[in-house]
């Protein structure tokens, strides 16, 4: 809550900049990938070779820049509809991946065999790190599956681990937002300047335009998650799933699910 206070305290001064992200999808999309059209370009969300395809297609036809111009893909969370174009879209442009800390700290407390809870800790919004601290583990993660050997698999592709409130590598202006609810260690992506809020599967829109914090957290979870977006102002909302949300009141009528 301690950022988003601060974005609020000092948006009158802000001049809101051209929006940068760009949305990549089609009719057979599980999850929408999207394209932040900075100095230097970030991938968020490769979620299948086909989504890399129509991102570099996308990239060199309409935006007239190389793969070469990406220096960032960024992960919402890990689950594999989000990440399963990583390896494709690497070998293009040859970027690093950045993924919320969070998703280290769980591993390694598995691997650890469990006797650990995990605790907030520098970095970590409190609520996240309550969530975290509710339930030892392992009995957290086996009931939220998150560990199959497919889900380790995917942490060993992260080369950045990102925490709470910290801007992006060399992209300062994008902020990460911890999210939990949907997996603990998802995350958003805020830039205060063009008021965009990338969400993942934290947010998802059904048709009509209705707009939900999106988990199988406990609900309490759910409503700090919600109470810490709706603090945002924000313009842009990009969901996970479903459509983009454009208007100067993008969060007044998102609900927790």
């Amino acid at each position: 809550m301690d950022i988003a206070n601060e974005i609020r305290q000092h948006q009158p001064l802000l001049v809101q900049q051209p929006r940068q992200v760009h949305t990549i999808t089609d009719r057979f999309s599980m999850a929408n990938t999207y394209l932040i059209n900075d100095e230097h370009c970030i991938v968020i969300d490769p979620g299948s070779a086909l989504n890399t395809h129509l991102t570099l297609n996308y990239l060199q036809r309409f935006l007239h820049r190389a793969p070469s111009d990406i220096d960032l893909i960024v992960l919402t969370h890990l689950h594999p509809d989000h990440t399963a174009g990583v390896a494709a879209l690497r070998k293009a442009c040859n970027a690093p991946v950045a993924a919320s800390i969070v998703a280290q700290q769980l591993v390694q407390s598995c691997r650890d065999g469990g006797r650990q809870e995990i605790r907030s800790k520098p970095g970590m919004s409190h609520f996240a790190g309550h969530m975290l601290s509710q339930h030892p583990l392992p009995g957290a993660l086996h009931h939220l599956d998150l560990f199959s050997t497919r889900y380790e698999q995917q942490v060993q592709m992260v080369d950045i681990w990102l925490e709470d409130v910290a801007g992006l590598p060399n992209h300062l202006n994008w902020r990460v937002i911890a999210s939990p609810g949907h997996t603990p260690e998802s995350l958003c992506l805020y830039n205060p300047f063009s008021y965009e809020l990338v969400c993942g599967d934290s947010v998802v829109t059904l048709e009509g335009g209705t707009a939900l914090v999106h988990g199988s957290a406990n609900r309490r979870t759910l409503e700090m998650t919600l109470q810490t977006l709706c603090s945002l102002r924000v313009f842009y909302l990009y969901p996970g799933q479903g459509r983009p949300i454009l208007s100067r009141h993008a969060m007044a009528n998102i609900k927790a699910d």
